[in-house]
């Protein structure tokens, strides 16, 4: 690597990482699936340990899921406060995208200034501006894809050892390795069709990736495959809000999300290799273009996550498209012109994915403060082992700002009647009778329910139906609401 792409290369990391934590401290709070893994943060830096058996979640249960992202913040947290760690340490991993998907086009191509121009791409991608989520998936990608550069250089011993130790951290953050798993079954399914001949060290580590991933997975989540059943694909996610986990884009706002000069490129890649397989390394990367496609069509992997791995895989692909336009420009009387082509094409880039990349972090969904301090409410004003009932995403503000039971949140594993809870969960918001509100609240013991401006409009009311002052004492009075429950059907 030249010292002025060195340069360059830093400074697109260091304008993504600054771009990035700006919006993220720009934005008052973190995004509604943060707070859970913020609760076992918090856990594990007083403990030691994951919160598997949590009291509060769904009114007391058994939680299982893999660790290493908590365990990694929980080490940060010993030197910054948590709520900086929430907000610094994800944007850093996903900035960290930025070298990673250089030295992989570099491998592929090498190109530098291909390469410099795929990572500007990953640094700008809409799909990744999630800049307030504290969750796995940003220590995921980046370990996904130092993986893949390590298993491109596979044959030296020392990447033999980091793609050893990357697919361990790799199987103990998120199940979604499979997608990985996926694009290498692909590879070497088609590379016997192309009839090309199998690197014996590559077959190895294959095997290797397969079983360790299993291994992993089974040591965690054998007694959530023996409950479930099937439904341990899924995670147990309800069936009434499955396609919200697994949606059906247009492809104009797959577009967008992943921006429209890598998907063009992109494509143009994938077609061309398919048919003219020069480049062993970079038909790798198509193979996991094709996985990833198979199985968010089969609904085998959450939607945002599928679509951030394609979308970092057609920024890299980027630079196998460059290589070929400057090889085909050089063959014309345009050759002097490569610089300002260049610098066109990135101005191009530039305007095609910053605006969405600021745009969809702005659009993120994020409590308020006032929603915030509402449930800070609830810890300080409502006895320790009351249940509170909210809004399904509120679930986890309950447990984390209020300390006390919530009725449901968005960690669906191990719960038994899942479908049911949240039938009655929706019930509460939504009932024209009060005997058959009451009958809810009897049955999951719910001393306490919370409306906010979310509620509302999540379920278009402005208050519940079934209200009265004899049943429904109003104690919290601001744009949310919080009621305590005072009457219980007779008989029950």
């Amino acid at each position: 690597m030249g010292k002025n792409t060195k340069y360059w290369l830093l400074a697109i990391f260091m304008l993504t990482l600054t771009i990035r934590l700006v919006l993220a401290f720009f934005m008052p709070n973190l995004t509604y699936d943060s707070y859970f893994h913020l609760r076992q943060v918090e856990h594990i830096s007083s403990t030691g340990l994951p919160l598997y058996n949590d009291p509060l979640s769904y009114g007391g249960r058994t939680n299982v899921f893999l660790p290493l992202f908590h365990y990694l913040a929980a080490f940060f947290a010993l030197i910054l406060p948590l709520e900086l760690v929430a907000k610094i340490l994800p944007n850093l991993l996903i900035a960290l995208i930025v070298p990673l998907v250089y030295l992989i086009s570099k491998k592929l191509t090498d190109n530098q200034q291909a390469s410099i121009l795929s990572a500007v791409i990953a640094g700008f991608l809409p799909i990744l501006y999630s800049t307030d989520s504290f969750t796995p998936q940003t220590l995921f990608l980046p370990l996904l894809f130092l993986s893949i550069y390590a298993f491109l250089n596979i044959k030296e011993e020392f990447y033999l050892y980091l793609y050893i130790f990357s697919m361990f951290c790799l199987s103990l953050t998120s199940s979604g390795t499979i997608l990985i798993l996926g694009g290498y079954l692909i590879y070497l399914v088609l590379l016997a069709i192309e009839k090309k001949r199998i690197n014996r060290a590559e077959t190895e580590v294959i095997i290797f990736s397969f079983f360790l991933y299993l291994w992993t997975q089974f040591l965690f989540y054998k007694q959530t495959l023996l409950t479930e059943g099937i439904n341990f694909i899924w995670q147990n996610i309800p069936q009434q809000i499955l396609a919200q986990y697994y949606p059906q884009l247009s492809l104009a706002q797959a577009i967008v999300l992943v921006g429209i000069i890598p998907f063009v490129t992109g494509i143009y890649v994938v077609y061309n290799s398919l048919f003219n397989l020069k480049n062993q390394k970079a038909f790798l990367l198509i193979s996991f273009v094709i996985s990833t496609t198979i199985l968010s069509w089969l609904k085998l992997i959450e939607f945002k996550l599928s679509l951030s791995f394609f979308a970092i895989i057609l920024a890299i692909l980027f630079s196998v498209f460059y290589v070929d336009l400057t090889d085909y420009i050089k063959k014309t009387k345009f050759y002097n012109y490569t610089k300002k082509i260049t610098l066109i094409l990135t101005i191009i880039l530039l305007l095609t994915i910053v605006p969405p990349a600021l745009s969809f972090s702005l659009d993120q969904d994020t409590p308020t403060t006032e929603q915030v301090n509402s449930f800070v409410w609830l810890k300080q004003n409502t006895p320790e082992k009351s249940v509170v009932a909210s809004n399904l995403r509120e679930g986890s503000l309950v447990s984390y700002y209020g300390n006390r039971k919530n009725l449901m949140d968005d960690q669906f594993n191990l719960i038994k009647k899942v479908n049911q809870r949240f039938d009655n969960l929706n019930a509460l918001f939504t009932a024209k009778f009060q005997t058959q509100a009451l009958s809810i609240y009897d049955a999951y013991g719910i001393n306490y329910i919370v409306i906010t401006s979310k509620s509302k409009q999540r379920y278009g009311i402005e208050e519940l139906p079934y209200l009265d002052k004899n049943c429904f004492e109003l104690i919290y009075n601001q744009e949310t609401k919080i009621y305590l429950i005072k009457c219980k059907l007779i008989g029950k």
